[in-house]
């Protein structure tokens, strides 16, 4: 009788310890750290060696981790142009060393800034931006550090607190800039006012998504927000460093909630979209247009804050996969042809989609024994929102894709996560050519095998 006594209530300590870690709060921490590299340091966004003069504003690592039950996930995101696989490695560990977070439950990103440093990643690049020169060397040996103390403070400064979240809309300041001619071609970059365009070759995203994280005490003080928006930061060029736009909207939020606030950004899938209207004669580039994008974002932010809800939280699920794709094959001509445009990569005569494609086959052939192998990563801690890190520039229409078919109700997409194997077209746009098209390493028909893999994995987040 008193052995089943004794085994009755151990069941019911069970029971209620469990109900207890059950109801354990949501918590959530969030951090960042000044990651501008020296003055001279080469830049990245270019086929040419451009050395930074100044800085418009710094650059920075932000992180947030978020904990629930014991479990935690961490999201970073990078001022940078790109993310380097061998970069993800090397800070997961430091992470991981300093946290206690398994690398593959941090999601770290690009917002994709073209005037930030050019980074090593073991490509025909870094001998034409500078990434194997000592000044990038030295830069990317410490940034694991720097971003690994941007997660370990986020961590450090856990505590409870309340999330939401909505998606805004912004249908007027993104362009799809691949462009059907009126003589049945296609054109990229279209020019101002060009009377042969026809029309876009493609959709926008418009989806300004905004999940927001607050103390949860009678304060209810801000912690961080986390925008997403598919669209270049190409809008300030020259040879200073700058967030972009990002940078500005990360402003207007500071000067709306004050200046604790963090505002993350995650760009969604803009291979094919960046700011310039091709009906607008005025000229889009340099800071003001910088600060015009952001404030114009910012704008629909706010917009969007009376439309937050409040997010059922759960403790952090994560999903993350490895997946082969196959890299594109090119003829002995081809190959020839992209040797001889290899000699004059310096030359200003030789236009950006020749050097673009020269690149990628010359790259491609000397790795042809390499498997090309990216991550996918899913992090939920909500059915009312989902984030997906895909491994490269891609095409908006796999976004729209997966984000129609995603099981949550929203889903936030970080491109450039993770890692980087450059332009994800979609299948319909290979025979179109242009840029991105053959700048892409991967075969026709990639995009759409990493959208269907995120998907099963969004599944299984979604139902564990």
């Amino acid at each position: 009788m008193r052995k089943m006594l004794n085994t009755c209530l151990a069941t019911l300590l069970l029971g209620a310890l469990s109900i207890c870690a059950a109801d354990t709060p949501f918590r959530a921490g969030a951090a960042r750290v000044d990651i501008t590299p020296p003055i001279g340091t080469p830049m990245a966004g270019f086929y040419a060696m451009r050395s930074s003069v100044g800085v418009i504003d710094p650059i920075y690592a932000k992180a947030i981790v978020v904990e629930q039950d014991g479990g935690k996930a961490a999201f970073v995101v990078l001022d940078v142009a790109y993310t380097p696989r061998s970069l993800i490695v090397a800070t997961r560990k430091s992470i991981a060393e300093q946290t206690g977070i398994a690398g593959e439950r941090v999601m770290i990103s690009a917002t994709h800034t073209h005037s930030g440093p050019t980074l090593t990643r073991d490509s025909m690049m870094d001998d034409i931006t500078g990434g194997k020169t000592p000044p990038v060397v030295d830069y990317m040996g410490k940034l694991p550090l720097l971003i690994a103390k941007a997660v370990a403070d986020a961590n450090a400064r856990l505590a409870p607190a309340n999330a939401s979240a909505t998606i805004g809309r912004e249908e007027n300041l993104s362009f799809n800039r691949r462009y059907v001619m009126k003589d049945g071609t296609f054109a990229w970059q279209g020019r101002k006012l060009d009377k042969n365009i026809l029309s876009p070759a493609g959709p926008i995203d418009p989806d300004v998504g905004v999940c927001y994280l607050a103390s949860s005490d009678k304060k209810a003080e801000p912690l961080a927000t986390y925008v997403n928006f598919a669209m270049h930061p190409t809008t300030i060029g020259g040879v200073k460093v700058s967030p972009d736009y990002p940078g500005y909207l990360a402003k207007r939020l500071a000067e709306y909630y004050g200046a604790e606030m963090l505002t993350f950004f995650a760009n969604g899938c803009c291979g094919n979209i960046n700011q310039n209207n091709v009906n607008w004669a005025a000229s889009q580039s340099g800071i003001h247009e910088g600060e015009r994008v952001g404030t114009v974002l910012a704008a629909a932010v706010f917009r969007a804050l009376p439309n937050l809800q409040p997010l059922q939280t759960f403790a952090p699920r994560v999903r993350s996969r490895m997946v082969m794709l196959q890299r594109r094959t090119f003829s002995g001509e081809e190959i020839a042809e992209a040797r001889l445009t290899a000699r004059r990569i310096s030359d200003p005569k030789v236009d950006t989609t020749t050097k673009a494609k020269a690149v990628c086959i010359l790259d491609t052939v000397a790795k042809k024994d390499a498997p090309l192998e990216v991550e996918l990563q899913v992090i939920a801690f909500s059915d009312g929102l989902a984030f997906v890190g895909l491994p490269g520039e891609i095409f908006v229409e796999l976004g729209l894709a997966l984000k129609k078919a995603s099981p949550f109700k929203r889903t936030f997409i970080a491109e450039l996560a993770n890692g980087s194997i450059g332009y994800i077209p979609n299948r319909s746009a290979y025979p179109e050519g242009l840029y991105e098209v053959v700048s892409a390493r991967c075969a026709e028909g990639s995009g759409e095998v990493l959208i269907e893999k995120a998907l099963q994995m969004l599944n299984e987040a979604k139902n564990p």
